[in-house]
């Protein structure tokens, strides 16, 4: 699985002398951003023309280590997630600028899930639909373990936003890099639980791939 972050920023800048009710500077300023969260599992794909040497080689280049039988198939996912920011330009009573966000959009998800069944096997053979079901039960951890992160991200999510204080600047011609700025810093935050997601996906993955499970799996066309 790989991480890819896109950072994308959008300015409004709009002007207000309103002072935020009683706040005297840009760290009293509470947050009430417009959140969008969005997710998506992606579309999964299949690929059955790679030999049991090139989905190894696949294998590899991806971390993953499948053993004996399991050598012929491979499940890959890409962990995905992306953050834009709008903000407006709030003056103070005292003529500073406070960059506050206003509408945020972020995106986790899944992109270019695979399923790589070696065309060594023979299409509906015991061997090759038992390889086949095992990536399929992959792909399906993949999916579980993002359903019960979800609420996860808004919450923490929700925390990060609404607990980073809005950037002062002395000028509108810094909006724009302080909107960069907020961006970043939230980047920054979100990144650890992005990090704890995809070491779950890799625990609850290795529920599947495990010497126990091997064995079982490997009996099953020789009965």
């Amino acid at each position: 699985m790989k991480k890819l972050i896109f950072i994308l920023t959008f300015i409004i800048i709009q002007f207000s002398n309103i002072s935020n009710g009683f706040a005297n500077d840009c760290s009293d300023i509470k947050v009430s951003a417009n959140i969008k969260f969005s997710t998506s599992y992606g579309k999964l794909k299949y690929d059955f023309t790679k030999t049991t040497q090139q989905i190894t080689f696949l294998a590899k280049q991806q971390g993953i280590a499948e053993k004996g039988l399991f050598a012929s198939g491979l499940a890959t996912i890409d962990v995905n997630w992306e953050i834009s920011t709008s903000s407006l330009g709030n003056i103070m009573n005292n003529s500073e600028i406070c960059v506050i966000p206003t509408n945020i959009d972020i995106y986790i998800g899944f992109t270019n899930p695979i399923i790589y069944i070696s065309n060594r096997l023979k299409p509906h053979s015991c061997k090759y639909n038992l390889v086949l079901r095992h990536e399929q039960t992959h792909q399906q951890i993949n999916k579980t373990a993002l359903d019960y992160f979800i609420p996860i991200f808004k919450k923490e999510i929700y925390e990060i936003i609404t607990n980073t204080a809005p950037i002062k600047v002395s000028n509108s011609t810094q909006i724009n890099a302080a909107t960069n700025e907020l961006t970043q810093i939230y980047s920054m935050k979100i990144s650890p639980i992005i990090k704890e997601f995809k070491k779950e996906l890799l625990t609850e993955q290795s529920k599947l791939d495990n010497h126990k499970n091997y064995e079982y799996e490997s009996t099953i066309c020789n009965k």
